[in-house]
């Protein structure tokens, strides 16, 4: 039978339970990979905030 694992969320190889990811360089690359959706996503948030509140502007002025 198969010993219990997981797989790195970058290669897909075998690791187990208590790791994250199988080496350094797939650790980089994962946190590069969070950093880049974490930017993206509040950017996503600041351009839609901006686009409320230019909306509100409009619609209360008339």
């Amino acid at each position: 039978m198969i010993d219990p694992h997981k797989h790195c969320p970058v290669c897909g190889n075998p690791i187990p339970l208590d790791e994250r990811t199988c080496s350094e360089r797939c650790q980089e690359i994962l946190s590069r990979n969070q950093q880049r959706v974490r930017r993206t996503r509040t950017l996503f948030y600041l351009v839609f905030a901006v686009f409320v509140i230019v909306w509100i502007i409009f619609s209360l002025r008339g």
